[in-house]
């Protein structure tokens, strides 16, 4: 089975490098969404803060595969809300 590597840019604070042996480049993407998920759910706060959050899925030979990007923006209605807490 091949080996795929995942791994965040910019993670603070930082997140290693992880390498999964999955049977294809399919279960890569499922892995890669679940994983994402996951390393979400447990920075709370720390995603929140607006920046860009970049999962990078190479191959054994160091060859990008696919990203995943994702960015959190507050909406300006809640703004407001941010200045009474």
């Amino acid at each position: 089975m091949p080996i795929y590597y995942f791994e965040i840019a910019d993670a603070n604070p930082a997140i290693p490098c992880v390498g999964e042996n999955l049977p294809s480049l399919a279960a890569a993407r499922c892995f890669a969404l679940k994983y994402a998920g996951l390393l979400i759910r447990d920075q709370g706060e720390v995603f929140w803060g607006g920046e860009e959050w970049v999962m990078t899925v190479s191959d054994v030979n160091h060859l990008t595969m696919f990203t995943i990007m994702i960015c959190s923006t507050d909406a300006p209605a809640t703004l407001n809300l941010k200045m009474l807490i």
